[in-house]
């Protein structure tokens, strides 16, 4: 299995690996800071360097493997590469992430709802939430957030044995989602505002991400509501 240096540095922008499969254009590494597509939040754009550069299209989890879909043909098993990540994206989606967790969880505290879907941008991001909430309410909820973010809570990402993680109040907050039945789970802490299993990348304090700007509102149904917000 790919080791995801992610999980432990959010902020690693070059490493070095070996490659350990090839086919065609799919890529494993022993190890990576390229984020594949997971839990709402896009995945890394990038180069492997080996004895050109290619670029990474795409990057998926498949079969326990962190894969990453390259331009063009010609790396080879076994070869040393060095890995650059497109940090300008990256950053992005990590403040919008960090945004995520701290809006869901001011409507959380406030009505209960829980985030029934989302979809992270650089530049846009979306939720659903599984009960009404007209856009009037998720403006006051935007405005309590940005009071939080305005606190410069520190974020900090621990991983904890299941059991000791399923001690925690609220630990997965997402609608009609189960914690994953692994051994050992990521736990994110924001200050003391919010814990909560996660496997994304975030800033390292609240202040980095800006202020949330609601920028749109839908109707999905009687129990899916959706709003987008940017940042400033």
């Amino acid at each position: 299995m790919t080791e995801a240096l992610y999980l432990k540095d959010s902020y690693l922008k070059e490493f070095e690996a070996t490659v350990i499969k090839v086919e065609g254009k799919l890529i494993v590494l022993n190890q990576t800071a390229f984020y594949p597509t997971s839990g709402g939040q896009p995945h890394d754009t990038g180069i492997i360097i080996a004895d050109k550069e290619y670029r990474v299209v795409d990057v998926r989890k498949k079969e326990g493997d962190i894969v990453h879909y390259v331009d063009s043909d010609g790396l080879k098993e076994g070869i040393k590469i060095k890995g650059v990540i497109d940090w300008e994206r990256r950053y992005k989606h990590m403040r919008m992430h960090t945004s995520a967790h701290v809006i869901s969880k001011v409507i959380y505290d406030a009505i209960g709802a829980l985030c029934s879907g989302n979809e992270i941008s650089q530049d846009e991001t979306r939720m659903d939430f599984s009960v009404p909430i007209s856009r009037e309410q998720f403006e006051v909820f935007a405005k309590s957030a940005n009071d939080v973010l305005a606190k410069d809570l520190l974020l900090k990402a621990q991983f904890l044995p299941r059991e000791e993680a399923m001690k925690i109040p609220e630990v997965c907050r997402l609608f009609g989602t189960t914690v994953p039945n692994i051994p050992v789970l990521r736990i994110l802490s924001i200050g003391d505002f919010d814990t909560e299993a996660d496997g994304g990348t975030h800033v390292k304090s609240t202040k980095e991400v800006g202020q949330i700007v609601i920028s749109g509102y839908e109707n999905k149904g009687k129990e899916r509501k959706r709003i987008y917000w940017k940042l400033s």
